[in-house]
């Protein structure tokens, strides 16, 4: 069985949002079959609450390597619903839980979302990424932050501005699809532009059809109009070393094939090339 390993030179993840009803350990099993060396998790064993879900299962009372099952897998990442757009101390509720967790199993990148910004008042972003910096030293954690472009972040320039601060444990978490769909800008494009912050990635592809919640429906990779093939050569030829995750939404778009589908897929697709 071909694995994504045998067929793609990119350091590809998935995102636990794809199988959200497995537990860890079914997660890990999975990646190891298709190949993914590593995942971020979402949701585990139907929680999307992964600091309560963690303690019920004594995480924290195993050790990294009998959680991750050797280590064969790692956990790169772990997505909060922190956003910039609230106060930064409730926000600081959320990620202060997770840092126990992103400590023990070696995660370098907890998610935030970007939230609905009035991008013309950056100066309150700043002091919201002021705060975290500060709340990093104080506790001394040696994990970053990752903004999602999500809600109003989708504009490069945009992105640009946010970064332009030089915060140095923030990161840029691109969601390709998002930045597309919204504005219609090539992703080849954006990421010329936002290559220099950008540290994980989120690929997926859609169709412009209608669906439950959205104005278009999530498809197979390489079955939609999202230009994945010329962004994934990009990222190659420059060498991109980070995750770059397919973010299967299954969780919230119960329409969508299985993860498993989606990865057999990614691999065929990923072959023919």
């Amino acid at each position: 069985m071909l694995t994504l390993k045998d067929v793609s030179p990119l350091a590809w993840c998935f995102s636990s949002m794809g199988c959200a009803e497995l537990s860890l350990v079914e997660i890990l099993g999975m990646a190891h079959r298709y190949g993914v060396p590593q995942v971020e998790l979402r949701a585990v064993g139907g929680q999307l609450n992964i600091p309560a879900y963690a303690k019920e299962q004594h995480w924290l009372e195993q050790s990294r390597e009998a959680l991750l099952v050797g280590g064969a897998t790692s956990v790169v990442g772990m997505n909060s619903s922190a956003k910039l757009s609230q106060p930064f101390a409730e926000a600081a509720e959320e990620i202060t839980a997770f840092a126990p967790l992103m400590e023990h199993l070696g995660a370098v990148s907890l998610r935030v979302f970007d939230g609905m910004l009035d991008l013309g008042q950056g100066g309150g972003v700043w002091r919201w990424l002021d705060a975290w910096e500060s709340l990093r030293e104080a506790n001394n954690w040696d994990f970053n932050i990752a903004i999602e472009t999500h809600d109003s972040l989708l504009h490069a320039d945009d992105i640009v501005r946010i970064f332009s601060r030089g915060h140095p444990h923030v990161d840029l978490l691109w969601d390709s699809h998002h930045t597309w769909k919204r504005t219609g800008a090539d992703p080849v494009e954006t990421w010329n532009v936002v290559k220099p912050w950008t540290k994980h990635i989120h690929v997926k592809d859609s169709i412009s059809q209608p669906s439950a919640r959205h104005p278009f429906t999530y498809v197979l990779p390489g079955g939609g109009e999202f230009p994945l093939l010329p962004l994934l050569d990009q990222l190659a030829a420059d060498d991109f070393a980070g995750p770059v995750s397919l973010e299967w939404e299954r969780l919230w778009h119960p329409y969508m094939p299985t993860l498993d589908i989606a990865l057999a897929e990614l691999i065929e697709l990923l072959n023919r090339e």
